[in-house]
């Protein structure tokens, strides 16, 4: 009897979900070219054709077919290493995870757990991702979602590029973004180290641009205050922008922003990684589900 192995199955979901090889190979941490070996394989295992042969992502009858039984493998699979490894482990997982990705993404992931009734504890430190990945590095955390500039740090269990943006309130974004040529952009950002922060100067800096940091604030909600009020503007990543701030389009006087690479790490240490692992996969599924719906609005 052929077994199908788990891996070739989330990457054809992951191709379904954001419309492409590339995106998947981005999202997964892979290559285009080993996605594409990967549905090769997966393709001569079942003996049928996924796609249809025209091209574009459209699923053949058969793919539909093992799409909504890829679907519930990885689910029942997800489900099951999570409470086995929970029971293995000391119950507690540490995850180091950057304030903004915190406030947007963790509620909906512990309303899962809470529903699934997980045996599972959770100390939870919200930092700038170069703490964060010094602090896996020294074995404080089991799990860290961190950004990176050019491309994933060491051992990444999976990796995306994020999208940033100027962010303006919604009363006063046009208002300041207009009147910079008439004097320095005021800055609202978080502390030194950051990756938005940097990305941000970086550009104003290339471009010429004055500006003056005008706020600072370690936390995502002291920036929503800031930005809000109309005392400055600020970058984040596009598709976590708080609902009361708005999106600044880059024109003549904001310059573009470079991506930012994110990733999920996991703990090397073989007592806790099975657990951990299983949490990545699931945080992984929520931040595909998330990007696919991006693209679908």
């Amino acid at each position: 009897m052929r077994s199908i192995p788990t891996d070739l199955l989330r990457a054809f979901v992951t191709i379904i979900d954001l419309r492409g090889y590339t995106r998947a190979g981005e999202q997964l941490g892979r290559t285009q070219p080993a996605i594409s070996l990967q549905m090769k394989k997966l393709q001569d295992l079942l003996g049928v054709s996924l796609f249809a042969k025209e091209g574009g992502m459209q699923l053949t009858e058969q793919g539909e077919l093992v799409a909504g039984y890829a679907r519930q493998i990885l689910a029942l699979n997800d489900e099951m290493m999570l409470k086995l490894s929970s029971r293995e482990s000391s119950g507690k997982l540490r995850l180091g995870i950057p304030n903004d990705y915190a406030d947007h993404f963790l509620p909906r992931l512990m309303s899962s757990f809470a529903r699934d009734g997980a045996d599972i504890t959770f100390d939870v430190v919200c930092d700038i991702s170069h703490n964060l990945l010094e602090g896996m590095r020294k074995g404080q955390y089991d799990i860290v979602v961190a950004m990176t500039p050019d491309g994933p740090s060491e051992g990444a269990f999976m990796t995306w590029k994020e999208q940033l943006a100027w962010v303006g309130a919604s009363e006063h974004g046009n208002m300041l973004a207009g009147n910079q040529e008439k004097g320095p952009l005021r800055i609202v950002c978080y502390p030194e180290g950051c990756l938005y922060r940097r990305n941000m100067l970086t550009a104003l800096q290339r471009d010429g641009r004055s500006f003056e940091i005008v706020y600072t604030s370690p936390s995502l909600s002291g920036l929503e205050a800031a930005v809000g009020a109309g005392f400055g503007m600020t970058v984040l990543a596009r598709r976590i922008v708080p609902s009361a701030l708005r999106v600044v389009e880059p024109a003549a006087h904001l310059p573009r922003l470079a991506d930012v690479v994110v990733g999920i790490y996991v703990s090397a240490d073989r007592k806790r990684s099975a657990v951990a692992r299983s949490f990545a996969a699931r945080f992984a599924d929520m931040f595909v589900a998330s990007d696919a719906g991006a693209l679908a609005g």
